[in-house]
């Protein structure tokens, strides 16, 4: 049986560029760097993520490193299967002028012929992209701020990723001749550097790059990785207080200075609805009261720190607040309210509280159960 490979192949499931999803990476490995994308001849792409645009600089010459690939590959084809199925391959320089190469085959879930009348055997369609993935290290080491006075701080590389999405591996040798990856990556520098209403170039930016003939070269997404920003946190509960079920209604107004860091800094409203039945007419009447509250907020510091804050992942957080409305005898004017979200599962938030009059006079215990974000 022949194998016929197309000259224009759909992006399928396995071309991992499009979910930013690189082979041999998470997600969030790339929250910081910038995309770039780029329409090569024949329907095979190139897509660069790039922590700066001086890391990228470095790497003007990216077709140099194919062509090394494409001498690499041929040492190992010879003892490869011709297939329909896609591969991924991770090429990446190693110490003392060596390289490592990791293929991966992606057996397709279905397979699909095409049967010509004027030939006996039927021909098996390639429907799957290729992905060869080039992981470059910028030479100039970052300096990571550690908060320990006392340590020293780290060093680390950063890395510079090639996706290139190909019809077949085999393409990358007619790219690297023509040098058409070079001449893009430099036009988009070009295009970085002319940019008008930021500076692109400052590292605290990042943004998305796309070159296609349909829409030519744009720029999206523009972003200032450490933006402050405030998340809105919703929520509904019960409580116990007085040895009564105590509803309530809450929204909090938390500003994040950095979406790369861990605190942020609350200003919330409560309202609590209380029940009280009249011995005389035997009716119920609802009182609210309400509290405005001010505290801090510390959201997920496990996550890796080049990984943004998940603000629905809270892990404590402590609020002091003040009787600002109240109806019924519930409350003096001069309530104060203490309350801390020691423990959360998704939605749910266990918050103790304590509620005193003055400085800490008559003080009383409850507990509350918030559902919300």
């Amino acid at each position: 049986m022949k194998t016929f490979i197309i000259t224009m192949l759909a992006a399928g499931i396995l071309s991992h560029a499009f979910a930013q999803n690189l082979p041999g990476t998470k997600p969030w490995m790339l929250e910081k760097h910038s995309r770039y994308q780029f329409e090569l001849e024949k329907g095979n792409k190139l897509i660069v993520y790039a922590p700066n645009v001086r890391s990228l600089e470095q790497f003007q010459n990216i077709d140099s490193t194919l062509a090394l690939f494409v001498r690499d590959f041929k040492k190992i084809k010879t003892g490869l299967e011709e297939t329909a199925n896609a591969r991924t391959v991770i090429y990446k320089p190693l110490s003392n002028e060596q390289y490592q190469l990791d293929l991966k085959e992606h057996t397709s879930a279905q397979q699909r012929f095409q049967l010509r009348p004027q030939n006996a055997e039927p021909l098996l369609l390639k429907t799957s992209q290729d992905t060869l993935l080039i992981v470059q290290n910028a030479t100039a080491p970052v300096q990571i701020k550690v908060e320990n006075p006392k340590a020293k701080n780290l060093i680390t590389n950063e890395l510079v990723y090639f996706c290139f999405v190909l019809n077949n591996l085999e393409d990358a040798e007619a790219l690297a001749e023509t040098l058409m990856a070079n001449a893009h990556i430099r036009k988009a520098l070009e295009d970085v550097k002319k940019y008008t209403g930021h500076d692109l170039t400052d590292e605290r930016f990042s943004f998305e790059y796309t070159d296609t003939p349909l829409s030519g070269r744009k720029f999206r997404k523009v972003q200032n990785k450490k933006e402050d920003f405030i998340a809105v946190h919703p929520s509904f509960g019960i409580g116990l207080f007085r040895n009564q079920w105590v509803p309530n209604s809450q929204v909090d107004f938390t500003f994040v200075p950095n979406r790369y860091k861990t605190i942020g800094y609350t200003v919330g409203w409560r309202s609590l609805f209380f029940t009280e039945r009249n011995d005389q007419t035997q009716r119920f009447t609802t009182h609210s009261n309400g509290f405005v509250q001010v505290g801090v907020t510390f959201y997920d510091f496990r996550r890796p720190s080049s990984k943004q804050i998940n603000t629905q992942k809270v892990l404590f957080g402590a609020y002091l607040g003040h009787s600002v409305t109240r109806n019924g005898p519930i409350f003096d004017k001069n309530t104060w309210n203490f309350s801390m979200t020691v423990t959360t599962y998704g939605m749910f938030k266990i918050q103790p509280e304590i509620y005193f009059n003055g400085f800490f006079k008559s003080v009383q215990p409850g507990l509350r159960l918030q559902i919300g974000i």
